[in-house]
């Protein structure tokens, strides 16, 4: 088979015209290049260049050869520049499918701060329903997935988090003058959360009536971004994950631990036997890095 170092000696007496300039230019000897064109020429079967006054002048053979392989040592250039990319996570799109709590504000900061550092990555960000996103994982459609439903583990490899939960409520709320709020601080007060069938509301009610307290739910909605929405208006108070109350705080809402510890459980999803990318592993370095700054749990039990 032709050798890249053959043609790449070609190229060069083509260009410079003399077996000295083509040296200098690959930065090895001369004999070498003569070698080079002279195993080229055997494996082609015909003479490439033939010498006049000192110099090799080509044939046109040689002539009609050197377009091609041009071409073939640009797309070699491509390559090793792709592979080079991609090594530097520098180049492809990662698609990303989460549940609204992560892809509203969380994801897009960290996919930012990426893709200032990787110019040429292309980011698909997606906001859907957590049954949605698993789908779309067990289909091979995205590359990372976020979600809280049930999930078939023979479809798709997944890490399960922990996100300790917060309250949030209205600055000028009586109850902001306390460090850490309890169900007793909360009973009787006018609450924001999830729809009462929402596994999580049930969690909290089970919490409230263990504790001879009343959970007075005034609003539901589905979404922790409508819940703060509703507080920062100045309503109730709300118990969300640490994610989406750390980006509430702006709109005169204010944050105070939450005891006995309450959690929001969701995982984060991979399609089974697809390689991730070095992308979306750096990608997930950052995911990590702001999760376990607000205390989530990895693999909890």
């Amino acid at each position: 088979m032709i050798k890249v170092r053959q043609l790449e000696a070609f190229n060069a007496v083509m260009l410079t015209g003399t077996v000295t300039a083509a040296a200098a230019t690959l930065k090895i000897s001369q004999p070498a290049i003569s070698e080079l064109i002279s195993a080229l020429e055997e494996q082609l079967g015909f003479a490439l260049f033939f010498r006049e006054k000192n110099r090799l002048q080509p044939t046109n053979e040689a002539h009609y050869l050197h377009e091609t392989a041009i071409a073939a040592l640009d797309g070699l250039a491509t390559v090793n520049r792709v592979a080079e990319d991609i090594r530097n996570a520098n180049a492809g799109t990662l698609r990303i499918a989460a549940m609204p709590m992560l892809a509203l504000e969380f994801l897009p900061r960290i996919a930012s701060s990426m893709l200032q550092r990787h110019g040429d990555v292309n980011v698909v960000l997606q906001a859907r329903s957590s049954p949605t996103v698993v789908k779309l994982i067990a289909t091979q459609q995205f590359d990372i997935g976020f979600a809280e439903s049930d999930f078939d583990t023979g479809w798709m490899d997944a890490q399960r988090l922990r996100l300790p939960c917060v309250c949030i409520l209205p600055a000028n709320s009586p109850l902001a003058k306390k460090s850490v709020l309890e169900p007793e601080d909360l009973s009787h007060f006018p609450m924001v959360t999830a729809p009462l069938g929402h596994v999580r509301t049930k969690r909290l009610e089970a919490l409230f009536t263990e504790r001879g307290c009343t959970l007075n739910v005034k609003v539901e909605t589905p979404l922790f971004a409508s819940m703060c929405a509703f507080v920062a208006g100045g309503y109730g108070y709300s118990i969300v994950d640490a994610v989406t109350a750390h980006s509430a705080v702006r709109h005169d809402v204010v944050m105070r631990k939450f005891a006995p510890s309450f959690f929001t459980d969701f995982a984060v999803l991979f399609p089974t036997g697809k390689p991730r990318s070095i992308i979306s592993e750096e990608f997930m370095k950052g995911v990590m890095r702001e999760l376990e700054a607000l205390g989530v749990q990895t693999n909890p039990v």
